[in-house]
């Protein structure tokens, strides 16, 4: 096992369109329709388009098929698309599905189950801008976050003219039909756009080369770093006919786990026994709808292990539905174990800290508006999206998706420079003004997962713990690429007099001609990142690079 660790195989995991991220901001700017719809899944930079079949199209995302998968599991529309195959025929995606998630390796998440009462299409006065907002920090706010409100800080990108306000935007009903790349039309748009004035979907299968990663069957094991690096997929993942043992979380030892989830920007280590019959064995990566994120698309790479001395070029391909773990949708067959997320316990039993924090931040998640301007339009340093925390302090964050806000779909909240305590997450808005109010049954402070990036749950709440002991400007942000560009980030400045001591040595030895002095100040600052005086654009940028 130790050997498969230190030869562990990396999976990029990306999400793939066709047309270039300038045009596709314009049409997002311009019809407010949320750019939910990739092309391909790639792992490693290789994949393909694959088409769905007509009949999983017409079932919709849910794939309508949860008495079929009850009474046969193994029905040929319940098993999710062979690979690499020879055949065009059998790139068509025969597969559905309709549960929750993948693998003897996979795991769950909450998606909100109410529903709208109005036709996402007709809506007007649907613009958006997202946003989060901020009560001013007090110590130990004396209302609850159900009370507050959100008059702070502002964190909108742009300027907002209407709010609409629009509780159940990621509860939709289930939609009948999907279009030819798999994509529900967008829950949203600006008033007088629709379905009709985006881009014509359009699908057609390619057959570019998979990922085959190769190992012997005599190693016993092989370890995978799975990293979902894409802009709106997240994703399920599986090896067909492998348990796969998850160990670590972010880049931190866990313990072990069966099953895979990735929201964005997560990270996963797994180990796979190399115990069946050597061949080529399909890793199936699968987008799974969650809130505006509708769309089904799976892709795939190949592990391929052989006994010595067997060539590469005659090995079988399985491909066998039996073996299969997840269906085409990103969730579980009833076979398939699902990795629960909260119960990834560090490894060396790293706990919180204890009692009351020393300062507690609340944010309210609320798209508002589409931006109307682009760029970085005032005095980062003074803007309401920097806050600035105490070093060596306790901070906890407690965020929720406001009731008004026009989407209430989850969001993957990721935040650089540090790991973080997941205390816990919930529906609705978190009924407590400090962690310390909270229950037991509802916060964890003994063994909760640290890690760098978590999900805040559809029309829900979530609550991190972290320690200012990293001096910094540190982006927190969401890590959907679209909700990034329109403004769903803050950037938290930390011990700021431990930041301009650390300028002002790097500056002095600038200024020395001992290059000695320069590089030693130089190598401080790849541990303290430094910031510009005039504008924080720069600490992000930054950060970025060292994070």
């Amino acid at each position: 096992m130790r050997q498969a660790e230190r030869a562990a195989i990396p999976l990029l995991l990306t999400d793939w369109y066709h047309r270039p991220s300038d045009v596709i901001y314009d049409a997002y700017f311009t019809t407010g329709a949320f750019p939910q719809c990739v092309d391909s899944l790639l792992a490693n930079g290789f994949g393909r388009v694959q088409c769905l079949s007509e009949s999983v199209l017409q079932a919709g995302r849910g794939l309508g098929l949860d008495s079929i998968v009850a009474n046969d599991p193994h029905d040929p529309l319940t098993t999710a698309m062979p690979m690499a195959s020879d055949s065009m025929s059998d790139m068509l995606m025969d597969t559905a599905s309709g549960s929750k998630m993948p693998m003897e390796a996979v795991s769950s998440s909450s998606i909100s189950t109410s529903s709208m009462s109005m036709d996402p299409m007709s809506m007007d006065s649907m613009e958006t801008d997202m946003s989060m907002s901020m009560r001013k920090r007090s110590d130990h706010a004396t209302t609850t976050a159900a009370d507050s409100t959100t008059s702070g800080m502002s964190m909108a990108s742009a300027s907002s003219t209407s709010m609409s306000p629009m509780a159940t935007m990621s509860g939709m009903a289930d939609m009948p039909n999907l279009g030819p790349n798999g994509c529900s039309m967008p829950m949203m748009c600006r008033p007088g756009f629709g379905a009709s004035s985006l881009p014509p979907e359009t699908c057609s299968n390619t057959m570019s080369e998979l990922l085959m990663s190769s190992v012997t069957a005599s190693q016993g094991w092989a370890a995978f770093h799975l990293v979902n690096a894409g802009a709106v997929s997240r994703l399920s993942s599986s090896l067909d006919g492998h348990s796969m043992f998850v160990y670590a979380a972010d880049g931190l030892y866990v313990e072990p786990q069966e099953g895979l989830h990735l929201s964005f920007g997560q990270r996963y280590s797994v180990i796979v026994g190399l115990d069946q019959t050597p061949g080529n064995y399909y890793v199936r990566f699968a987008s799974y709808p969650y809130g505006d994120m509708q769309q089904v698309i799976e892709g795939q790479a190949i592990l391929s292990y052989q006994t010595n001395g067997t060539s590469m070029t005659n090995m079988h391909t399985v491909d066998d539905s039996g073996l299969t773990w997840m269906l085409v949708n990103g969730s579980a067959k009833p076979n398939a174990t699902e990795l629960d997320d909260q119960m990834l316990a560090p490894f060396n039993g790293n706990a919180p800290p204890s009692g009351q924090s020393d300062v507690t931040e609340l944010f309210a998640i609320n798209q508002t508006d589409i931006p109307h301007n682009i760029g970085n339009a005032s005095d980062g340093w003074n803007a309401g999206t920097t806050l600035y925390m105490p070093g060596n302090s306790t901070v906890d964050l407690i965020m929720y998706v406001a009731n008004d806000s026009m989407d209430t779909m989850g969001h993957p909240m990721h935040l650089h420079g540090h790991k973080f305590w997941f205390l816990g997450s919930g529906e609705g808005v978190f009924p407590h003004s400090s962690v310390t109010e909270a229950p037991s049954s509802m916060i964890n402070l003994q063994n909760p997962p640290y890690r760098d990036t978590k999900d805040l749950p559809p029309s829900g709440w979530a609550v991190i713990r972290y320690v200012t002991d990293n001096p910094g400007a540190w982006l927190f942000h969401c890590h959907v690429q679209w909700y990034q560009v329109i403004g769903m980030a803050v950037v938290l400045v930390e011990d700021e007099e431990q930041m301009q001591r650390t300028v002002g040595s790097i500056e002095a030895a600038a200024n020395n001609t001992d290059m000695t002095a320069l590089g030693t100040s130089l190598a401080r600052l790849t541990m303290i990142p430094t910031f510009s005086h005039s504008v924080v654009l720069c600490i992000v940028v930054l950060s970025l690079f060292l994070h």
